[in-house]
C-alpha cells in the first residue's frame, strides 16, 4: 500500500483541482454547444449533448465523493486504493462521453466541432489522470516542502520501540555538550525530522547563513557565543522568521523571561520531557509553516499585482484604441444625418430632426432623402446600442439611398430588398441585431407610410389627434430572410398646419428617478400644445420636456425624433 502524508488537505485539494479541470471543460463546452444549437440544432444532436453534459455532472459528483477530505481523518491518502477504485467509478461516464463525441463528429459545423474536440480531449485527459494518480501526487509533492509520510502509526508514548510519525521541518540543534546534542538529535530523528548539529553559537550562525533551517533548539550556556547572543544576532540580521526554542539547564524565571523577550518561541529546561518537546516542536513548526505560506502568498500577490498593472496598462491602451474607433464611427454617423440646408430645400414640408445616442455610438436611424423629386423619410431603432448597432444603422442608410437612386418606388419591393441586404450582412457578422423601421414617402401633401415601428402621431391644425399603428405595416428588418408578405402601406393626407411626429422608443421609454416612463400620452400632449409653432420649435419643446422628465437619471437608450409640418 502506497500512502502519502504531509499537508493532507493540500494534496487532496491538489488532486481534486487536477481532476476537476478537465471535468469543467466537459461541462462548460457542452453547455456552450447546447446554447449555440438551441434554436437550430437537430433534436437528436441536442439530446446527445445533454447526455455529455450529464456525464460531466456525474464525474464531478464522483470526484468530490472519492476525494472528500473528511475521509482522510487518519492523515493517510491511500493512492493505491484510489488508483484502483477511482478509474472503475469514473469509467462508465467517461466512456459514454467519449463515445458520444465520436458519434457527433461530423454532424456539427466546423466552428462547433472545435468545442466538441475539446470535450473529447478533456475526457481523454481525465482518463489518463485517474489511471496514474501516483505520478500526479508525486509531481505535486516534488514541488512541495513536505516530504513523504512514513507508514508507521503514531502513538504518544515514550517507549523506545515506538516510531513517531514523519513530520515536516529541518531542525538545527545547538549545544556544546556532545551527549546533549546526541540525545536531542536521536529524539528528533525518531519523530521523523531532519537534524543538523552545532557545537556552539558561532558555528550555529555560520550554518544558519548557509543552510535552510526551520527551527533552532538552542542551549543557553555555551563557550565563544552563548544562546542569548545567538538570539540577539537573529534579531539584528533579519532572521526573526527562524523560530527558536531555548533548552537549558537554567530554570530561573529571569532566564526564561530574557529568552522570550529576545525572540525565543519557547523555553524548556533540562532534562526535557520528550513528549513535551515533541509538542513544542510541532507547534513551532506549524507556525513556521503558516508564516512560510503567508510569505509565499504575499509574493504571489505581489506578482499578481504586477501582472494586473501590466494588464491595466494594456487595457488602457486598448480602451484608447476602441475609443478612437468609436469616435470615428460616431463622427461618421453624425456626418450622415441630414443637414439643415438639405431639409430647408424640401418643398411643402418643414422638417426638424434630432438624435442623441445613449453611448458614444447610437443604434437609432433617421434620414430624409430627396431624389428625383421624391422625398423619403425613414426612422428606425436597431436593437441595443454601441458600435455594432451604429454600424448596422449606417448599412441601413446606405441601402435606403441605393434603392432610391435605383428609382425603386414599390414599398413591398423596397423593404424586401432592404431586408435581404441587411439580413445577409447580419448573418455574415454572426450578429443577432435587427431593427424596426418605418418609411414615409411624401409628395404634394400626401404621406405613404410602410414598415413596422412605433406609432406615427398626427396632430391636425385644429388640434385633433391621430395615432397611426404600424404593427401591420411591416416586420423587423434583418430578423427573417424575407418579409414581403408582411409589408403593407397606408396613406395620410396633410393640410396646411398639420404636424406629424416620428420617434423611437428612447423618447417614450425615457425613465425618471422613480423609473417612470415618459410615455406616449405625454408626448402627444406636448405636440398638441405646441402644434401652432414651427417644426424646429416643436422639436425643441419635446426634447426640453423629455429632459425635464429624465432629470439627472442616466439615459439608457438612444433618443431620436423627426417632426414634419405641412406648410
Amino acid at each position: 500500500m502506497e500512502t502519502y502524508h504531509s499537508d493532507r488537505l493540500a494534496l487532496v485539494s491538489h488532486l481534486r483541482h487536477e481532476l476537476r479541470t478537465p471535468i469543467n471543460a466537459i461541462i462548460g463546452y457542452s453547455e456552450m454547444l447546447l446554447e449555440d444549437l438551441e434554436t437550430e440544432g437537430e433534436p437528436e444532436t441536442l439530446a446527445l449533448l445533454e447526455q455529455i453534459h450529464g456525464c460531466g455532472g456525474e464525474l464531478l459528483v464522483l470526484i468530490n465523493r472519492h476525494l472528500d477530505s473528511c475521509k482522510f481523518n487518519d492523515d493517510n491518502i491511500d493512492l493505491t486504493h484510489l488508483s484502483e477504485t477511482l478509474p472503475v467509478s469514473l469509467e462508465p461516464s467517461l466512456t459514454m462521453a467519449i463515445a458520444i463525441c465520436e458519434k457527433l463528429s461530423g454532424r456539427v459545423g466546423d466552428e462547433l466541432a472545435i468545442d466538441l474536440d475539446k470535450i473529447y480531449k478533456a475526457a481523454c485527459c481525465l482518463r489518463a489522470c485517474v489511471s496514474d494518480l501516483h505520478t500526479l501526487a508525486k509531481d505535486y509533492l516534488s514541488t512541495d516542502t513536505t516530504p513523504p509520510k512514513a507508514s508507521a502509526e503514531i502513538k504518544l508514548t515514550t517507549s523506545n520501540e515506538t516510531k513517531s510519525k514523519n513530520s515536516w521541518g529541518k531542525i538545527l540543534v545547538v549545544d556544546d555538550n556532545e551527549n546533549n546534542r546526541d540525545l536531542l538529535s536521536r529524539h528528533i530523528k525518531g519523530q521523523g525530522y531532519t537534524v543538523a548539529t552545532a557545537a556552539n553559537g558561532r558555528e550555529a550562525i555560520q550554518m544558519i547563513q548557509t543552510g535552510d533551517y526551520d527551527l533552532l533548539l538552542l542551549d543557553i550556556l555555551m563557550p565563544e557565543m552563548n544562546g542569548y547572543e545567538v538570539l540577539q544576532w537573529l534579531k539584528d540580521n533579519d532572521f526573526r522568521h527562524l523560530r527558536a526554542i531555548a533548552i537549558s539547564a537554567l530554570d530561573e524565571l529571569d532566564s526564561v523571561v530574557k529568552c522570550i523577550e529576545m525572540g525565543a518561541e519557547d523555553y524548556l529546561t533540562k532534562p526535557f520531557n520528550s513528549v513535551l518537546l515533541r509538542a513544542r516542536i510541532e507547534a513551532c513548526l506549524e507556525k513556521k509553516r503558516l508564516r512560510d505560506r503567508e510569505v509565499e502568498y504575499l509574493a504571489q500577490l505581489a506578482l499578481a499585482n504586477q501582472e494586473i498593472s501590466i494588464l491595466n496598462e494594456r487595457l488602457q491602451a486598448e480602451n484608447l484604441r476602441l475609443s478612437t474607433e468609436l469616435e470615428i464611427t460616431r463622427r461618421l454617423q453624425q456626418m450622415m444625418l441630414p443637414k439643415d440646408n438639405e431639409l430647408s430645400q424640401i418643398e411643402g414640408l418643414e422638417i426638424a430632426g434630432y438624435m442623441e445616442p445613449a453611448d458614444e455610438v447610437g443604434g437609432d436611424y433617421y434620414d430624409v432623402l430627396q431624389t428625383n423629386g421624391r422625398v423619403k423619410i425613414g426612422i428606425g431603432d436597431v436593437t441595443g446600442h454601441g458600435l455594432e448597432s451604429g454600424v448596422l444603422m449606417i448599412m441601413v442608410q446606405t441601402a435606403v439611398r441605393t434603392l432610391m437612386e435605383n428609382n425603386e418606388t414599390d414599398p413591398k419591393k423596397f423593404l424586401e430588398a432592404l431586408n435581404r441586404t441587411i439580413y445577409n450582412n447580419v448573418q455574415r457578422m454572426s450578429s443577432n441585431k435587427n431593427l424596426t423601421l418605418s418609411l414615409v414617402d411624401y409628395h404634394n401633401g400626401k404621406l405613404d407610410l410602410s414598415g413596422q415601428h412605433e406609432e406615427l402621431i398626427v396632430v391636425r391644425a385644429n388640434g385633433e389627434l391621430e395615432r397611426i399603428d404600424t404593427i401591420d405595416l411591416g416586420f423587423p428588418i434583418g430578423l427573417e430572410e424575407s418579409i414581403v408578405d408582411f409589408v403593407a402601406q397606408t396613406q395620410i393626407h396633410l393640410k396646411s398646419g398639420d404636424v406629424v411626429v416620428l420617434y423611437t422608443d428612447g423618447v417614450t421609454e425615457a425613465e425618471n428617478s422613480l423609473r417612470g416612463h415618459y410615455g406616449i400620452d405625454r408626448l402627444c400632449e406636448v405636440i398638441k400644445q405646441n402644434c401652432q409653432k414651427s417644426a424646429i420649435e416643436i422639436r425643441h419643446k419635446i426634447i426640453e420636456d423629455v429632459r425635464q422628465h429624465i432629470g439627472h437619471t442616466k439615459v439608457y437608450d438612444d433618443i431620436t425624433l423627426v417632426v414634419l409640418k405641412q406648410k
